[in-house]
């Protein structure tokens, strides 16, 4: 007998009938299912100067360094969220304002593929206290792109058609089967549902379900679109960059920004190269503590 007629001869091991995906999923949804803010864009609404927005003119005091490049090349605000809108959430460490730079020149967007980590191209900075002082026109004098330019040739990494005012919403989320850690938890909840035997040492939901089955679990898990979020679980085009002792540094998603189009016009308000998705991620005691040293951004695309 052949090697290949002795494996056609091993029964093949069972799979998770359709009928149990929801389950397996909902087991899912209680296990992960955190407070988290989505944000939504309100358009027609201009923002101002300390609001929480995607884009346009950064608060920022006359006094302080402006961030910028190794190369002296100013960054461009991406996000801005004011702390004060979010309520007493312990996970956060105060109020003030928190922002989100990247570099507007680099076609990347100043995401460092050797070092995710690595605060040259992008930046996130906390303004304990805000100065009521500070003028659109002073900041204006700084001379930094904005994202009220638009799209243009000579700023590829700026992924904003303009500035976009935000509306916050407390909701929950729970995990996505992007989620880096979704195999492990399936599996996990296939054990106490189908039991030890039924697992039979497989790792991953591919081993455990068929195509239909596939397509079922990622429907239950969906996540919201567009998927602009602060706290929460991530979503990747690609794969979950937080590897190894990544994953458990950073454990929490800071900010992720989503591609997203005008339902009107149809055109681009955010793209993120072919309509991908941005995140950034702390430590969330580094976070409680005001500690932004230690910040991973990532961004892919389909």
């Amino acid at each position: 007998m052949t090697q290949e007629e002795q494996k056609a001869q091993v029964p093949a091991l069972p799979l998770v009938p359709t009928d149990k995906v929801p389950v397996i999923a909902e087991a899912i949804r209680k296990r992960t299912s955190m407070p988290a803010y989505r944000l939504r864009i309100e358009a027609g609404r201009k923002p101002g100067l300390t609001d929480t927005k995607f884009g346009g003119l950064p608060y920022w005091p006359a006094d302080l360094g402006y961030p910028a490049t190794p190369k002296g090349q100013k960054l461009m605000l991406l996000a801005q969220l004011n702390l004060a809108d979010f309520g007493d959430d312990e996970r956060l460490p105060g109020k003030g304002l928190l922002q989100f730079f990247i570099d507007a020149e680099d076609d990347c967007s100043g995401m460092d593929f050797d070092d995710s980590t690595r605060q040259n191209g992008f930046r996130v900075i906390w303004h304990k206290v805000v100065d009521p002082a500070v003028t659109p026109e002073q900041v204006e004098a700084i001379g930094m792109p904005t994202s009220l330019m638009g799209f243009d040739e000579d700023y590829l990494g700026n992924v904003l058609a303009g500035e976009f005012a935000l509306r916050i919403e407390p909701t929950t989320s729970t995990m996505n089967t992007a989620d880096g850690r979704i195999d492990e938890l399936f599996v996990a909840c296939c054990r106490e549902i189908m039991g030890d035997d039924f697992v039979a040492g497989r790792d991953s939901y591919w081993d455990l379900l068929d195509n239909d089955g596939v397509s079922l679990l990622f429907d239950e898990l969906k996540t919201p679109e567009p998927a602009h979020f602060v706290f929460g679980h991530p979503f990747f085009t690609q794969s979950d960059p937080r590897y190894g002792e990544l994953a458990d540094e950073f454990d929490t998603l800071l900010l992720q920004v989503d591609s997203e189009g005008d339902p009107d016009t149809k055109k681009d308000r955010i793209l993120w190269g072919d309509v991908g998705i941005g995140g950034f991620f702390i430590n969330g005691e580094a976070l409680s503590r005001g500690d932004f040293s230690r910040v991973l951004f990532n961004w892919d695309c389909y």
